[in-house]
């Protein structure tokens, strides 16, 4: 009897023992799929090169990683839900794949549009041209920031030749226009600065008159200036003197467009004074000189 009763314990305990060793045994692994943060929202879709983006996302984790067109960005955390990136400065303008990688290799991609960098003129040196400046002294020059090799300059919104030294400096000849204010900006793609003015002037200046050659019955007043042309005119003491070519008493000769001679006949040797104003066609007149001349 006491060899049954010792029978059955081992075999109570040999059952205790097996149950125990089977809840301790450890369960198969299940692998779980793999899956990238969702994005919900990028803002801005679309942006210039410096600028911040925020990315509205599913969940986030120090595995993440963003590329744009293949480049690794460097992000940061805003809260449990954003992260956020500069656009590298050297983007160019275009559109590119952003990627969003999982710390398990699983991605998800989205386009992004990098805009061209808006330009920025702030001021123009000179201000104004004469009509009659030629050559360098033509040049005008803007300076501003974000002017890259693609920039085009705007002169009353048409595209004229124009060299650039990034990122600053745009340099142009202004062209050959009527006279008055002008809008002068710079393009980059689609986006375009704010215009600043030149203004060119072809109302005439006279600088100094001086007496010149003295003949038998006339003699010579030299006037100096600037933007004399051959159509131009003087007053001289209200009267007309022109550059005409038939026979009169008194005439203007065009030399260039900073001097004329003033042919005059006085009827009398006697020092006068005179009050002389060059007027060009269309009316624009210079101030009145006063010389003392016979």
């Amino acid at each position: 009897m006491s060899r049954q009763i010792v029978y059955h314990l081992q075999l109570l305990i040999c059952f205790i023992l097996s149950g125990v060793a089977a809840q301790a045994a450890p369960l198969p692994t299940q692998n779980k799929q793999a899956s990238a943060p969702v994005v919900f929202s990028i803002v801005p879709a679309q942006a210039e090169p410096g600028a911040q983006v925020v990315l509205a996302v599913s969940s986030i984790h120090d595995g993440l990683k963003l590329t744009l067109g293949g480049d690794p960005l460097t992000w940061r955390a805003l809260n449990n839900r954003r992260i956020a990136f500069d656009i590298p400065p050297e983007a160019a303008p275009g559109q590119y794949s952003l990627m969003v990688t999982a710390q398990d290799g699983v991605s998800r991609t989205y386009v992004f549009t990098v805009l061209p960098l808006k330009p920025v003129a702030i001021n123009i040196d000179p201000d104004r041209v004469t009509s009659c400046t030629s050559g360098s002294a033509r040049e005008v020059t803007i300076h501003g920031r974000n002017f890259n090799a693609s920039s085009q300059l705007l002169f009353d919104g048409a595209i004229i030749r124009s060299s650039v030294s990034p990122p600053d400096t745009i340099k142009f000849t202004a062209p050959t226009v009527r006279d008055g204010l002008h809008q002068v900006a710079v393009k980059n793609g689609d986006m375009t600065s704010t215009p600043l003015g030149l203004s060119i002037i072809n109302t005439p200046d006279i600088t100094s008159i001086t007496i010149g050659n003295d003949h038998v019955n006339s003699y010579e007043l030299i006037i100096e200036g600037d933007n004399f042309l051959q159509t131009s005119t003087a007053m001289v003491n209200g009267v007309r003197v022109d550059s005409g070519n038939g026979p009169q008493p008194e005439r203007l000769l065009y030399q260039d467009c900073t001097r004329m001679i003033y042919e005059r006949h006085p009827y009398s040797p006697a020092p006068k004074e005179l009050r002389i104003q060059v007027v060009n066609p269309g009316g624009a007149t210079s101030r009145t000189v006063m010389v003392t001349a016979p």
